[in-house]
């Protein structure tokens, strides 16, 4: 598999979610501070709450951009047979009817990417999942599923 292009379409994701979320902020914060917004009694919250929900957008927009400036700094390295899984290790789990796949990263954690047909999640070390994974190897177990293979 080709980890570059993986990482290039989880890169493209995060930079998506960027933009989306940070014009999403832009939108709300117009809308909280629009004329038609303003309070009509001491009662009445609507821009205070669209003000804050356009704070929690810029928030997600600025982790979506850090999450992307992480992974592109990750080192993109082969792992031999045998070697444990670390960060950059894209890891293929086979469960009892299907197959995952799972790219150990630094941040970004719950994206997902589709990649030649293929959905890959990404997963940070402090995950339950990915904090399992860490130092396992191909042939090990984890709960349910048994890593097939670690690239």
């Amino acid at each position: 598999m080709k980890k570059s292009k993986i990482i290039a379409v989880v890169l493209e994701h995060l930079r998506a979610d960027f933009e989306r979320r940070q014009a999403a902020a832009r939108r709300t914060r117009e809308q909280g501070n629009d004329a038609e917004s303003k309070s009509e009694g001491k009662y009445d919250t609507r821009s205070t709450e669209e003000n804050y929900l356009a704070d929690g957008l810029a928030r997600q927009a600025l982790e979506a951009a850090a999450a992307a400036e992480a992974i592109e700094k990750m080192p993109i390295r082969d792992f031999a047979v045998g070697e444990g899984i670390d960060i950059g290790a894209l890891v293929e789990l086979e469960f009892a009817k299907e197959t995952e796949f799972f790219l150990i990263a630094t941040s970004g954690g719950g994206t997902e990417v589709v990649w030649n047909k293929k959905t890959i999640i990404v997963l940070t070390p402090e995950s339950p999942l990915g904090s399992q994974l860490i130092g396992r190897r191909a042939g090990e177990r984890v709960g349910d599923a048994k890593i097939k293979q670690v690239f």
